[in-house]
C-alpha cells in the first residue's frame, strides 16, 4: 500500500508541469529543425571538440547581413581591466545587429540555426555582432570566455559571410588543437567554451590570422550563455506550427522520396 501511495504522489508531481503549462499557456522555445536550410552539413573535426558546418546560410543571406552591417561599423576592442578599449592585438571593425535597442530581421533565421547547433534557445544569446577584417586585420590568440560576467559563455558559433582563398589568409586557427579553418561563405565553426559547472575549455583558444593581399573577411559571432540574455522576438514565425502542404508533381525532392497521389 505504501509503495502505491509513493508512486501516486510521484506521478502527480511529474504531471505538475503538464497542468501548469495548460493554465499559463506555456510555450516551448523555438529552435527546431524547421529553420535548417537544405544541404546543412555538420562535420566533427576529429577529436578536437570543434565542429564545422557547411551551408549554414546562403550567399544571399550573407550578402544581406554584410550590406546591413556596413553602415554601422565601429572599431573593435577588447575588455581590459574591466574597460572596453582598442588594442593592436585586435584589428577589425564591428557592427551590432541584434540587441535590446536594435534588431535586424536578417539575423533571425541565422540565430535560430545557431540555437539548434548548441541546443539552447536564441534568447540565451548575447548581443550579436558582425565583424569585418580588412587587409592587415587580425585577432591574436584569445579565449571567448572568462571569469567575469562579460565573458561567461558556454558556446561559440562563428559564421563566415564571405570566402577567402588561403593566399589571402584570414583563417581561424586553434593552436592547441592543430587546426585551421579557412573562411568560406556559409561555413560555420562551433565549440564549447565553458561547461555548465564552470570548468573551461582552454584548449579552444584561437586566433584570426591576418588578412592579406587586399582581402576582406566578414564573420558573425554567436555567443551563448546558460541563462537568458535577450527578450523574445515578438511574433516570430513559428515554422514548426505551419500546416503541411501536399506535394505536387513539379516539386523538387531529395533521393528516396517520390510524389504519389495514391492516398492512404
Amino acid at each position: 500500500m505504501l509503495s502505491k501511495l509513493v508512486n501516486r504522489i510521484r506521478g502527480n508531481w511529474l504531471r505538475r508541469r503538464f497542468f501548469l503549462a495548460r493554465w499559463v499557456n506555456g510555450k516551448v522555445p523555438v529552435h527546431n529543425i524547421s529553420w535548417l536550410p537544405d544541404s546543412f552539413i555538420v562535420r566533427r573535426l576529429a577529436g578536437t571538440g570543434v565542429s564545422m558546418v557547411e551551408n549554414f546560410c546562403s550567399a544571399e543571406e550573407a550578402e544581406e547581413v554584410i550590406n546591413t552591417a556596413r553602415g554601422r561599423l565601429k572599431k573593435s576592442g577588447v575588455i581590459l581591466e574591466g574597460k572596453f578599449q582598442e588594442t593592436p592585438g585586435r584589428i577589425s571593425d564591428t557592427a551590432r545587429l541584434f540587441s535590446a535597442d536594435y534588431r535586424h530581421e536578417t539575423l533571425y533565421p541565422l540565430m535560430q540555426r545557431a540555437s539548434m547547433l548548441v541546443g539552447l534557445p536564441y534568447t540565451h544569446l548575447e548581443d550579436v555582432y558582425v565583424t569585418r577584417y580588412k587587409e592587415g586585420g587580425l585577432y591574436n590568440e584569445h579565449l571567448d570566455f572568462g571569469e567575469g560576467f562579460s565573458t561567461d559563455r558556454l558556446y561559440t558559433v562563428l559564421l563566415y559571410l564571405n570566402t577567402l582563398p588561403e593566399s589571402q589568409g584570414g583563417s581561424t586557427v586553434f593552436p592547441h588543437l592543430n587546426a585551421a579553418v579557412q573562411p568560406r561563405v556559409g561555413r560555420a565553426v562551433t565549440w564549447t567554451n565553458k561547461n555548465p559547472d564552470g570548468s573551461g575549455h582552454f584548449e579552444a583558444s584561437h586566433a584570426a590570422f591576418p588578412v592579406r593581399d587586399g582581402g576582406e573577411k566578414w564573420v558573425i559571432q554567436f555567443w551563448f550563455r546558460r541563462y537568458p540574455m535577450q527578450k523574445p522576438i515578438p511574433d516570430i514565425e513559428l515554422l514548426q506550427a505551419r500546416p503541411g502542404i501536399p506535394l505536387e508533381e513539379q516539386d523538387t525532392l531529395p533521393d528516396g522520396v517520390r510524389y504519389t497521389d495514391e492516398g492512404g
